[in-house]
């Protein structure tokens, strides 16, 4: 069996092209402006990251605050979806929900990195409401997230290694 008969989200020959964050030049990222752009230039994976809502709905956001790439302000698991939503990219592009750039672009692979516990029942749940399975991967620095996202899946996605894997691989080279 082939990688990518296992995962075919890997079913791409050679390296896999990524556009951190989707692809913005202005400073835009996480915004579905710069997932367009990326779209745009050929990319068929992309990069995120997810956080969830006071109310549980699902941001590709990468900043645990609001402050440093919005007008808005905050953490964002304290503030309701409606506050979060309201707020802008750069001070133009809304806050995406993870949902939107599944649906928006239904032929895009998305590299999701769990940022927070709080996202790991929301992302599962995105996953299985949208059968993405075939296109994400899910990451996160923390082995305990993944895993917790992979466990409530109906079915295998693609995974990144998380921190003691790639702790044991630079051991061992």
């Amino acid at each position: 069996m082939t990688r990518a008969q296992e995962r075919p989200y890997l079913d791409h020959p050679g390296p896999l092209p990524l556009a951190h964050r989707g692809f913005s030049p202005a400073g835009l990222e996480n915004s579905m402006a710069a997932f367009a752009a990326a779209v745009d230039l050929g990319f068929r994976y992309v990069e995120t990251d997810v956080h969830a809502t006071a109310d549980g709905v699902l941001v590709a956001f990468h900043d645990e605050t609001l402050d440093r790439v919005t007008d808005g302000s905050g953490r964002v698991d304290r503030l309701p979806s409606s506050t979060v939503l309201r707020a802008r990219i750069g001070g133009v592009e809304p806050v995406p929900r993870f949902e939107d750039l599944l649906g928006t672009w239904p032929d895009l692979r998305v590299n999701v990195d769990v940022k927070s516990e709080g996202a790991v029942a929301p992302l599962a749940e995105a996953v299985e409401r949208t059968r993405a399975h075939d296109r994400v991967c899910v990451a996160s620095f923390s082995d305990a997230r993944r895993r917790a996202v992979v466990r409530r899946l109906s079915r295998p996605v693609a995974t990144s290694a998380g921190t003691r894997a790639t702790a044991a691989f630079r051991a061992a080279v």
